[in-house]
């Protein structure tokens, strides 16, 4: 198993790269996300790395973080969804706000990514919300999946929010700030001001 690659980037493009390691080059498929932040032909660079191996072909995956290679091992753990559907769903947002999606069960998050309908959306949070608290460990750093979003009035700011067009990642910033003993449109209007900094 080839769990991680260090070396030269020798070839980029349409989300694929070769990464040139002591001289053997070894062909990656990223996201868009990896794709955009891991740096130009020539420069070094390091991936987390999960080998798909099928009958007719081996494919090698690359991620920047741990969190990124878990929460792609979970989604493609779920009936349905192949590595490239869990990499198109990793190019939603950041890992933390896609765990979140996933927690507080927002269907509408999920199948925007290519290729995921709503009744494998469905399945995802099935099968992964009670999954991904235990996602992070001491190896990892301290669990930012915020359970904030379990009570009714922080469910209707952030459903407020979305449908003013905010993406999750801004969402999940400002809502753990928030009181949530406060009503609720003072809530929002608390996170509006805090949005509009």
């Amino acid at each position: 198993m080839i769990a991680s690659l260090s070396g030269t980037i020798k070839y980029k493009q349409n989300n694929n790269l070769i990464i040139d390691v002591n001289g053997v080059g070894y062909s990656v498929l990223v996201n868009t996300i990896t794709y955009n932040s891991i740096g130009a032909i020539g420069e070094e660079s390091s991936l987390v790395t999960y080998l798909d191996v099928k009958e007719d072909s081996l494919t090698l995956f690359g991620f920047l973080d741990m969190i990124s290679f878990e929460l792609f091992k979970y989604l493609i753990s779920v009936n349905g969804v192949g590595a490239k559907s869990a990499l198109a769903i990793l190019d939603l947002d950041q890992p933390e706000a896609i765990m979140q999606s996933i927690q507080q069960e927002r269907v509408n998050v999920l199948n925007q990514a290519s290729g995921i309908g709503r009744k494998t959306a469905e399945r995802i949070i099935l099968e992964l919300r009670d999954k991904l608290g235990n996602l992070y460990n001491s190896e990892l750093g301290e669990n930012t999946v915020s359970n904030a979003g379990s009570s009714q009035s922080t469910q209707d700011v952030w459903d407020a929010l979305e449908s003013l067009g905010y993406k999750p990642s801004q969402i999940q910033n400002i809502i753990s700030t928030l009181d949530s003993t406060l009503d609720i449109s003072e809530q929002i209007r608390l996170a509006l001001r805090l949005l509009q900094k």
